[in-house]
């Protein structure tokens, strides 16, 4: 049986999200960093579709997949980017100051450098994980086994991006610092008592029901309608997600983060042993 199984974690990201509404409400503009993002790897991508230098890309049709690597690179270091900028206005409200849109990306600027080599490790990362799941018909061993492999990293660097721009380490560094100080915070064999992933299909959900909805009266109307509930609220979640990772680490370190509980942020993760006992 389950300890705490499905609703338990639904309890959890409840009492998490709470937590992280409190601080978004003092700082309401920290969901422009994931919008940032979101246009910015946008207009990329319109960019290079205008350009033709997206077509004959599919491998499973004998096209040539290498020009992809640069674009994936560049929407890459985009995301990495705000994101860094959102948990440095994360933390610096959680350490008791009152961050604005400037502070975050003028936080992040200066650590660009750390930013561009970790986007590099980001994508070669992604590429080698895509490389082993291979495609639907390669069989579920080798998507288990990607899948098995892309959890681990994700533990692995769930630190990296608030150890670059509170601690400025470089990647590597960063990435064993972020490996030791989940370790000695949760343990080894752990798993996530909490989930993000539930809210973002509701929102999704929520977005085409209400695009629906005022479709029957317009179309133009219920795409536009619909389209923009689903950027604020996946907007929102990112926001949320990036500073519970500022939380999470602020307790790592010791330090007691304002607006949260420390029982609630130690029980983020759980020894997969108590878990399944």
């Amino acid at each position: 049986m389950v300890s705490g199984g499905f609703f338990g974690r639904i309890s959890n990201t409840f009492k998490m999200i709470k937590s992280c509404m409190d601080v978004l409400k003092k700082d309401k503009e920290l969901i422009f960093f994931p919008i940032f993002a979101a246009l910015s790897v946008g207009l990329l991508i319109l960019i290079i579709s205008t350009t033709g230098a997206l077509d004959n890309l599919d491998p499973e049709q004998g096209g040539d997949p290498t020009p992809l690597i640069p674009i994936i690179f560049v929407a890459n270091f985009l995301i990495v980017f705000f994101n860094s900028a959102l948990v440095s206005a994360a933390l610096e409200r959680l350490r008791g100051g009152d961050p604005n849109v400037r502070s975050g990306l003028s936080h992040a600027l200066k650590h660009i450098h750390h930013i561009f080599f970790w986007s590099i490790i980001v994508t070669i990362v992604a590429i080698l994980i895509a490389a082993i799941k291979g495609s639907r018909r390669d069989g579920i061993v080798r998507n288990i086994l990607g899948s098995m492999l892309q959890a681990g990293w994700a533990m692995m660097t769930f630190f990296v991006v608030p150890i670059i721009v509170s601690e400025n380490l470089g990647p590597i560094s960063a990435i064993k610092r972020s490996t030791s100080l989940f370790k000695k915070t949760w343990g080894d064999q752990v798993i996530a008592n909490f989930g993000f992933g539930i809210f973002q299909i509701l929102a999704i959900l929520a977005s085409v029901v209400i695009g629906w909805f005022f479709g029957i009266f317009s179309q133009v109307l219920g795409i536009g309608i619909g389209f923009g509930f689903a950027v604020i609220s996946v907007a929102i979640i990112y926001t949320l997600e990036g500073i519970y990772k500022a939380a999470l680490y602020e307790f790592a370190l010791g330090e007691k983060p304002l607006e949260f509980q420390q029982e609630d942020l130690r029980t983020a993760y759980r020894s997969k042993a108590a878990a399944y006992s």
